[in-house]
């Protein structure tokens, strides 16, 4: 009886024991974490200048420089330098080559499935000691202000690496004339997609060149492949898995619905005019799948009525969300990360991401924004901005981890194949799968 006692009380003190190490790892995690915050400078003492790198262009980089002159005047002793580096895929290679060269600017526009090479070579700063300092942080009101679907995508692990900035939605674009010449109704599944494409395409010769497609879809479709797998039921690249799923029946049921409308005439890739918006625009489409980003180009160039939709759904009901965040690199000093930090803040507040949105095609990064007197009387004035915000609770973005872009990018050179009629459905997900998941592994090796 002793015995069994002894060993009760034995275990008992194993249990207490590790009762007390989880609680003692989780108060000494919070301890380091608000240590971290409490060190950092919280007020700039001297002039300092931090760098910005984007790849914003006409009204956007208008509006990023009109809210940066706000900023510099509000806090005179930090200069913001501003450095546009082209289009994205410019700003990324010299990202590349400024971080094996040590020269990488204080911040910069990025996406998340690029950022995570950066954090795997530690170059990136964490935001959360940051964010919860009590003097310069933010309150968690003003945290949980950021739509989830943000937040979420800006969190790895126990980190804060980045924060919204320009973001949108991929929506079906629709010339509304042409919808009612022909008595067609806006499509909200993929079958009612595939019938309105064909009702809207003019081929008045029949020589299988349309004067009038049904719709336009962008050039590098493999980029935004995803958002048709994952309303086929799956995942064209699983980040909690690790794994590419190419040649699965879900991707090719997505590829099948977009190749059919290529091979049938009733769809076309954007091609020569660079953009599907431009398609649509030049009246040589009736509907277009583009971001929202594009509002600004369409409403400058659109002669006739249009409108947007969320795209059609088949399985599930998911519409994809992307564009860049804003991190921070940790090679500055202490006072250029608070500099670059307190103008953060500043760029994402209530107050800024309502002004970029209203003067871009992209979408506030604050409910407060949304729900913001001026805001929503901006809404009832352009009705179309309203369109990707009722839709953020089934909010969709693609996975992050490293290699995901190259393996995208050999996805897309077999789809050639297949829009080409060089190869079938299934040689060229066959092949993409083994071209990916090599792509995959040498972005990793790097």
């Amino acid at each position: 009886m002793k015995g069994v006692l002894a060993m009760n009380k034995k275990i008992l003190s194993l249990i207490l024991a590790g009762i007390m190490t989880v609680g003692l790892t989780a108060c000494s995690s919070k301890k380091v974490e608000d240590q971290q915050a409490s060190a950092l400078p919280t007020k700039i003492e001297k002039d300092v200048q931090i760098e910005f790198w984007h790849a914003m262009s006409g009204v956007n980089e208008q509006a990023i420089q009109k809210i940066t002159k706000d900023f510099e005047e509000k806090n005179p002793k930090i200069k913001v330098k501003l450095v546009a580096q082209g289009d994205y895929r410019s700003l990324f290679d010299k990202l590349m080559g400024a971080a094996k060269s040590n020269t990488l600017p204080t911040i910069t526009q990025i996406y998340n499935n690029r950022l995570t090479w950066y954090i795997n070579k530690n170059l990136v700063e964490d935001l959360n000691p940051y964010m919860n300092n009590k003097e310069v942080g933010m309150t968690k009101d003003e945290i949980n202000d950021i739509p989830k679907i943000y937040r979420d995508d800006n969190t790895f692990g126990d980190k804060t690496y980045a924060v919204p900035f320009n973001k949108s939605m991929m929506v079906l674009y629709y010339n509304e004339d042409m919808l009612k010449e022909r008595g067609v109704e806006v499509p909200k599944t993929w079958d009612e997609f595939k019938e309105a494409s064909k009702k809207l395409t003019v081929d008045s010769n029949n020589d299988g060149k349309p004067e009038v497609y049904g719709v336009a879809f962008e050039n590098n479709i493999s980029t935004d492949i995803g958002i048709w797998v994952r309303q086929a039921g799956g995942e064209v690249i699983d980040e909690k898995s690790d794994k590419i799923n190419f040649n699965t029946p879900e991707t090719k049921t997505a590829i099948d619905l977009i190749n059919g409308m290529i091979q049938n005439k009733t769809a076309t890739l954007a091609g020569e005019d660079k953009n599907a918006n431009n398609t649509l625009i030049k009246g040589k489409a009736a509907m277009c799948v583009a971001s929202t980003s594009a509002i600004p180009y369409i409403k400058s160039g659109m002669k006739a009525k249009w409108f947007a939709a969320p795209l059609p759904t088949n399985k599930e009901q998911a519409q994809l969300y992307y564009g860049t965040n804003v991190a921070m690199f940790n090679t500055g000093t202490a006072e250029q990360k608070l500099a670059a930090w307190m103008y953060l803040k500043f760029l994402t507040n209530t107050q800024n991401t309502a002004y970029f949105s209203m003067q871009t095609g992209y979408m506030p990064v604050r409910d407060s924004a949304i729900k913001s007197e001026e805001y929503q009387k901006f809404l009832k004035e352009n009705p179309v901005k309203e369109v990707p915000l009722k839709s953020l609770d089934k909010g969709w973005m693609g996975a992050r981890q490293i290699g995901v872009i190259p393996a995208l990018d050999a996805l897309g050179a077999e789809l050639d194949q297949v829009f080409n009629n060089k190869k079938t459905v299934d040689e060229a997900l066959k092949s993409a799968q083994e071209n990916g998941e090599k792509a995959m592994k040498e972005a990793r090796s790097n």
